[in-house]
């Protein structure tokens, strides 16, 4: 028995290469989709916490600031809007 006799009985078969990469692109892209909506659910609520003068110093209004929140559902439905 050779060494390359071990390493080709070790391989896949070259049909199941493609799909275990087509699975594993799915996986990441399914990853990166849920990191990127944790980063933006947590900018959200952190937006959410700034008081008039820090969104001033940062160019937004009260009203903006609120529009932004909203688009969140599970943040609408936990933050107290006060009535303008």
């Amino acid at each position: 028995m050779t060494i390359e006799t071990v390493c080709r009985d070790r391989r896949e078969p070259d049909d199941a290469a493609p799909l275990r990469h087509r699975v594993m692109a799915a996986v990441r892209a399914l990853a990166n989709a849920v990191a990127r909506r944790r980063r933006v659910r947590r900018t959200r609520i952190d937006l959410a916490g700034l008081t008039a003068d820090q969104l001033r110093d940062i160019g937004l209004t009260q009203r903006q600031a609120d529009v932004e929140v909203r688009r969140s559902l599970f943040l609408a439905i936990d933050r107290t809007v006060s009535p303008k």
